[in-house]
Parts: C-alpha cells; structure tokens; sequence
C-alpha cells in the first residue's frame, strides 16, 4: 500500500503550517509558499492557463502573498515566481528554476530545512532529464544538505549519487567532484574518516589539476574537517586558512571560519576561536551557522568561566528549532557547562536529553561524549582543563589574521 505522506506534495508545508498560529507572520509565509508551489504544480502539469489573469486560482495565490510582511525577502521571490508564470507561454520548467532556487536557498538560509527541501526536490521533480540537467545537479546537492542537516543520512546520500550521476553523464568534471565532496561529508558524519579523507584528498588533486581554485578551497576545507575529527587541529588550521584565501561564496567562507574556530579551541587559543566565532555570529548568512556560532560561544564562556555569558547564550538558544545535530551538541554542551559550574541535576538531564537525541539521531560521536561525561559526574570526577603546549607559530600567524578581521568587521567581543 501506498502511504498518504507520499501521495500528498508538499506534506512538510501542510506540517509546518499545522504547528503554527494562523494569525502568525510565519503562517502566513509558509501558507503563501504552499499555495504558489500548488499553482507551479498546476502550471507545468495542466498548462499556462491555470495562471491566466482572470483565474481565480491566481487571484488567490497574489492575495496570499500580499499577506506577507514586505520586510521579507520571500514574498518578492515569491510574487517573481508567480510573474514568471504569467508571462512564460510554452510553459518551461527552466524559466521558473532560478526563481524557485532562491525561494529554496531563503528558506535554507532560515534552517528551515524540510521545506527548503520540499522545493527543491519540486524543481528535480518538475525539470526535464537531458535539458534541464544543470538545474537537476544544482538542485540535488542542495537537496542533500537539506537532507544532511536533518540527519536524514539515506535521503542525503541518494540526493548527491544522482547530482553526481548527471554531472557524470554530462561530462561535468566539477559537478562530479562537488557530489563527491558531499558524499564524503555524510562519511565524515557517520564517523567513517578513512572513506572521508580518501575522498577529500583524491578531490584535492583532481581539482588542482583541473585548475579550480572553487573546488580546491571547498576540498581543502574537507579534508580539513577531517583533520579536526582526527585530532590534528594544527593541520586543520593551515588547511583551513589555505581554504579560506581560495573562497569567494560567503556561505563556504562561513563555514571554514567555524571550523578555524574549532580548531583553535581544542589547541587552547581560545581568544581566537572567540573572535572567529563572534564574527560569524554577527554576520554569518545562514541562520545555522549563526546557531553554531553562538552555541560554541556558549562552550568558551563555560571554559573560561564565565557563567552569566554561559546563561545569555544558552537562553538565546533554549528556544530556538535547532535541527537534530546541533540540538544534540547544544544539550551536550549545556550538560557539560553545569558540569563545570557544579549543577550536577541540571548536568545530567541535559546530559540524558543529549543521548537521547543522538541515539535518534546515530550521532555517535555526540553519543559517546555525553555518556562518558555523564558517567563521570557518577564517579564523582572532576573537571580539569588541561594546560596545551603553544601551537606552532604558523597557526600563531593564521590567530592575528583572525584577530584583524574581527576588527575590520566592527564586532565587538
């Protein structure tokens, strides 16, 4: 038998919509988002008339995205969508693609991942196999990190093996070796590091013999990742620093710049890993990242001891719709800071909630801390915060260079 969770389109939009208060701001978007994807559905499968300007469907559709805050970015995305459908006779998939992608790319920018998901799993479902075979690869690696940050591993993997079985037909030597790279992110994920760094370092040589200087960094910044897994922070700092200069997207610089941080703070440089931090929670374009920004800032301030800080950031997240992974390491984290701040009660049930949710989850590495941790509150251990010996002075070069951006981007910390 067939499920109604797979007949019904657009089933995280009906789930969103059902938690939410219909007099809400966010109601309102999610609702003008689900019906202006019904009407894409209509259009490419009935044809340009359904958005004919005298047809009530239309009509609808506009009156629902007028009701969004014009604040917002997405009620411009989507009223171009609805525009783009008016005016394009034949009806083709590729000229609503790049208004669709950024409709999804606002609401991952937002972690709002499941329906980040749901629209571009729309685009792969609606574009043309040969024509629209860009689109088609774009849109299954975004997929897949949609699927990724809800730990949702098997949709994931699925998502990148087709992005990069296009690319391969295609000939698409960069398309391949970015689904490559994304698949060796779900090995890094599930703790498979031999298949992740194998990948990463095949990645690396292939694209500098290709020239792309893109591909190198996000290679690189694997591989750096790692690195940091392994423990080897000092080579994930020069990789990652490598990385960093060969970076132009916004959101891959972001996301070297968190794991600078993690790695400074497991060498004991903390003040650079604070700095590294506060820029990306004051100017990161995802909202994810801001998260993990903050929530690492949470972890210094309970190492340095500093427990009013520790309480402003765990508030700032206390209610926020952290996906799976993050709200794992938060609890983690939490359970940890009581640790250090001698609240042994309120340690071991974030401790608990933080296994509970990685068992869920298989975030096995979340897993084995907070068990380990929480059997050390049992033994009556204490918490000792080892002294490191000074990193090298390459990874001393690459805290300045830290410490000078924050500067000039005006954060204050």
């Amino acid at each position: 038998m067939v499920s109604s969770r797979r007949l019904l389109r657009h089933l995280p939009f009906f789930e969103a919509l059902a938690h939410l208060d219909e007099a809400s701001a966010e109601w309102r978007a999610i609702r003008a988002g689900l019906v202006t994807l019904r009407l894409v559905d209509a259009w490419v499968s009935e044809g340009p008339h359904v958005a004919a300007a005298d047809s009530w469907t239309l009509r609808a559709v506009r009156q629902a995205i007028a009701e969004i805050d014009q604040r917002t970015s997405v009620r411009a995305l989507l009223a171009s969508l609805v525009d783009t459908m008016t005016a394009a006779v034949p009806v083709r998939v590729s000229t609503l693609a790049p208004r669709l992608m950024a409709y999804a790319r606002a609401l991952q920018f937002d972690a709002q991942w499941s329906l980040a998901a749901d629209v571009y799993q729309s685009v792969v479902s609606h574009a043309h196999p040969v024509e629209d075979a860009d689109i088609i690869i774009a849109a299954n690696l975004h997929l897949g990190t949609c699927h990724r940050r809800n730990a949702h591993w098997q949709e994931a993997a699925a998502a990148f093996t087709i992005a990069g079985q296009v690319a391969g037909l295609r000939g698409d030597m960069m398309g391949v070796l970015r689904s490559r790279m994304y698949e060796a992110d779900i090995a890094l994920d599930r703790g498979n590091f031999p298949q992740a760094e194998a990948i990463f370092e095949e990645t690396i040589q292939r694209a500098r013999s290709a020239g792309n200087g893109e591909v190198i960094g996000l290679a690189l910044h694997g591989r750096a990742g790692v690195a940091i897994r392994r423990g080897d922070y000092e080579l994930s700092v020069r990789l990652g620093y490598e990385a960093l200069n060969l970076l132009a997207d916004p959101a891959s610089r972001d996301r070297v710049l968190s794991d600078l941080a993690t790695s400074f703070l497991e060498l004991g440089v903390r003040s650079a890993a604070r700095d590294a931090h506060l820029i990306l929670a004051a100017t990161a374009e995802e909202q994810y990242v801001r998260w993990a920004a903050t929530l690492n800032l949470m972890e210094i301030a309970a190492l340095d001891g500093r427990e009013p800080v520790f309480e402003q950031y765990r508030r700032e997240l206390a209610d926020a719709p952290l996906p799976a992974k993050m709200a794992a390491h938060y609890h983690l984290f939490v359970g940890q800071g009581y640790r250090m701040f001698e609240r042994l009660d309120a340690a071991r049930a974030s401790l608990e909630r933080a296994i509970e949710l990685a068992a869920q989850s298989q975030i096995n590495d979340v897993l084995i801390i907070a068990e380990r941790t929480l059997d050390e509150i049992k033994d009556g251990g204490v918490v000792i915060i080892a002294s490191r010996p000074e990193p090298a002075p390459a990874v001393q070069e690459v805290a300045t260079a830290l410490r000078e951006m924050r500067t000039m981007a005006g954060v204050g910390g």
